[in-house]
């Protein structure tokens, strides 16, 4: 009895240094102090007090307090610790809301929440079950922490979301292993639908934190001569690997790639995109995700797997295109917008790899109809000249084609001057040239850059179709370039010949002049 009041005022004790300790990190002992302490002392952990110190242990964000929730968890009565537990889930979604204006103690709620599900993970396993179920425990538990993530979401950054995204999962693995071993296969099945909600849950919230670079380093091992300065994220391997933990998850629950995608979420986008690159993607993919890819483009939401997912459905080695056309045409429409407008160079330049790896994929009348489309977009004019680039490649790769017997390319055909030269062999809007006044007016338009790639696919198209598949060398059309374009080009560049040298201008000079030698040669044959 003496050595129980001794051991408990030794407890009380110990709660007291370590309520002051949290608060004060300068506080002699300090929390490593007595941590250190705990471990030396025979039944030390015995002297840790659940229900005193818990609370304080839990905002804390120091590695101490991480390492004492960890002893506490693993030899304090389980029954105490479940008891903050809860507790501490009830205040946590409550105190999310409540601080929303006050956000600098919103990191403190994050911490707190990570330290729980680290607490949850050993101790509630440990627990006798007697008359309850392991499924009856679990489940308020995983509730509670799913409405917790939920509601602090967006307060995540890159560490804490990563730090969360491996702590659920572990926490998963071990409420499942603990219900498959105790529970009914009833209660087996309604532990994997919950947990995979709450994996679902934690997925979308730290969607953001996971940044693995995945497009970047796809694009680099693919296009290393295209690859000028690395777009992979420092760190991307820590995201990787808290992603990758949720898939382990779900691997424990006997949940495969299939099953995720059967029954399909935005994280199923997600979790699917850091599936293992040597798992050959199921075909029916893309159909079944058709609306979250479309979904994730246009709200930038999960940018990087969604486009991910999307490259390697376009570059698996298959026989069979792996998207639908009325996907492949859907995604048409919203990556211009990307290629075009978004913030990251790289993610601007990877969209319009991808329009050009998806429009390979399609039928001629398809690619036809979609690059006209996009050469005379009127909303998004940045995406004019990337069109005409793209249009090149086609061009260039149906005049090196053979057709097969009856058909006809209609990139190799007179279809392409009738189609394209209304639109190609003009200026956008008409009257441009006679709008610039200023310098400043040119170097700030997009319009030079346009027509200079006109110029580049006029020119190649005079060299390449050699066979005039396309009537481009017909007198005709020459003429009507050199009327709807070339001369108003020469006048223009004429007037502007004695002001400063502006870049854009010395190149639609140099882009005339070439195409002028080459229609003077076919000329003269």
């Amino acid at each position: 009895m003496n050595r129980r009041l001794a051991l408990n005022a030794i407890g009380g004790d110990i709660s007291a240094i370590i309520t002051v300790a949290v608060d004060d990190e300068t506080h002699q002992p300090s929390l490593k102090t007595v941590y250190d302490s705990i471990l030396q002392y025979h039944g030390g952990p015995a002297l840790l007090e659940p229900l005193d110190v818990l609370p304080d242990l839990l905002r804390c964000r120091r590695k101490e307090a991480v390492d004492l929730i960890s002893l506490i968890s693993e030899n304090s009565s389980p029954k105490e610790v479940l008891i903050v537990i809860q507790e501490t889930l009830e205040q946590l979604t409550q105190l999310a809301r409540e601080d929303e204006a006050e956000g600098e103690h919103v990191p403190g709620l994050v911490q707190c929440l990570i330290n729980v599900i680290v607490l949850s993970t050993k101790s509630v396993p440990r627990l006798t079950l007697g008359k309850r179920t392991a499924l009856s425990i679990v489940s308020p538990l995983v509730s509670g922490v799913s409405s917790a993530v939920s509601s602090l979401g967006s307060h995540f950054t890159r560490d804490s979301g990563r730090s969360l995204l491996a702590g659920v999962s572990g926490m998963s693995e071990a409420f499942y292993t603990w219900i498959f071993k105790t529970g009914s296969e009833s209660n087996v099945a309604e532990a994997r639908n919950s947990i995979r909600l709450l994996l679902d849950t934690t997925v979308l919230a730290c969607a953001s934190c996971i940044r693995a670079s995945l497009c970047a380093r796809a694009f680099e091992m693919h296009y290393p001569r295209l690859t000028l300065s690395s777009a992979i994220e420092p760190e991307w391997q820590e995201g990787e690997q808290a992603i990758l933990s949720v898939l382990t998850a779900l691997r424990v629950m006997s949940l495969s790639s299939q099953d995720v995608l059967d029954n399909p979420t935005m994280s199923s986008l997600i979790i699917l995109a850091h599936e293992q690159q040597n798992y050959p993607l199921p075909k029916d993919l893309s159909s079944k995700l058709h609306s979250m890819l479309m979904t994730s483009i246009q709200m930038n939401f999960a940018l990087d797997e969604c486009l991910f997912l999307i490259f390697r459905c376009v570059t698996q080695d298959r026989t069979q295109p792996d998207l639908a056309p009325d996907l492949a045409t859907s995604l048409c429409i919203v990556l211009p917008a990307l290629a075009s407008t978004h913030l990251d160079p790289f993610i601007r330049h990877f969209s319009l790899r991808l329009i050009a790896l998806i429009l390979a994929q399609l039928p001629s009348v398809l690619q036809h109809q979609i690059l006209i489309t996009l050469a005379s977009d009127v909303e998004l004019p940045q995406m004019r000249a990337a069109a005409i680039g793209l249009l090149k490649e086609f061009v260039l790769e149906a005049l090196q084609a053979l057709a097969p017997s009856g058909e006809q390319n209609v990139f190799a055909s007179p279809l392409l001057i009738r189609s394209f030269g209304p639109i190609l062999f003009r200026t956008m809007p008409s009257d441009y040239f006679s709008t610039v006044q200023v310098a400043d007016d040119i170097e700030k338009s997009l319009e030079p850059s346009r027509i200079a790639e006109v110029l580049s696919f006029y020119y190649v198209l005079l060299q390449r179709d050699r066979d005039n598949k396309t009537g481009i060398r017909d007198p005709g059309n020459i003429a009507s370039v050199e009327s709807s374009l070339l001369r108003p080009l020469r006048s223009f560049l004429e007037k502007w010949s004695n002001a400063k040298p502006i870049l854009s201008l010395i190149s639609l000079q140099i882009g005339l002049e070439r195409i002028d030698y080459a229609v003077q040669i076919i000329r003269s044959r």
